[in-house]
């Protein structure tokens, strides 16, 4: 298994330096943007490949030939997820407050839009308590959907940034190698272009709000 997951992180590697490389040799736009897409679709894989070695589709009970997803299973899912790999010494504190349980076939889209802003969030924490909170709501078109942190908060520099492929404040001080980030590049772009959605972000210190609205009409999937 450790194996599988050193071959798709390299992958994901030379996927994002091509992409990279070319950005900077300002080759052909659609080209780059296709070797940007796979580093994203390859980032996807590692992440859903570990889910599956995880079992906890398994460990859920959630039957795998079912055609959707409740939007409290998948939290359900992500929570036990996040507490089988949180860093030594950190507890969760994950809280759900739903308008109603929605049911999506939209359900891979949603877990990957879920676990990059709840491990975001929980990388930032600096302390030993990680406190997310989810709360849906509704208008007459849409499902709203909050995630809120009570984390350190994002430095208002970086605020129009923290969308943008490649950029991320995530750096190993031991060997000044910055983690190159995707996943919120990633959230924005499911949202917005599969979901046709919105999403935007309020932030101070100690609270992160991560807005998050969906039309009904593509919530489900069908």
């Amino acid at each position: 298994m450790q194996k599988g997951t050193h071959m798709i992180e390299d992958t994901m590697s030379t996927a994002y330096r091509l992409y990279h490389d070319m950005s900077e040799r300002n080759i052909d736009e659609s080209l780059t943007r296709t070797a940007l897409q796979i580093a994203r679709d390859v980032h996807e894989i590692k992440k859903d490949y570990n889910l599956i070695v995880r079992g906890l589709s398994s460990s859920m009970k959630v039957n795998s030939e079912n055609d959707g997803m409740s939007l409290d299973d998948i939290l359900t899912i992500l929570k036990s997820s996040l507490d089988a790999s949180l860093p030594k010494g950190k507890r969760l504190s994950f809280n759900i407050q739903l308008e109603e349980n929605l049911y999506t076939q939209n359900h891979y889209l949603l877990l990957s839009i879920f676990r990059n802003l709840f491990n975001n969030a929980i990388e930032a924490a600096d302390g030993n308590l990680v406190e997310l909170s989810v709360r849906q709501s509704s208008t007459d078109s849409s499902y709203v959907i909050e995630v809120e942190d009570h984390g350190p908060g994002i430095d208002p520099e970086d605020m129009e940034q923290i969308f943008e492929p490649g950029f991320s404040t995530k750096i190993n001080y031991e060997t000044g190698e910055v983690n190159r980030g995707l996943g919120l590049s990633l959230v924005k772009d499911f949202i917005e272009f599969r979901l046709g959605g919105t999403i935007r972000v309020t932030s101070v210190p100690g609270k992160t709000v991560f807005t998050l609205t969906i039309p009904k009409e593509k919530w489900s999937g069908l």
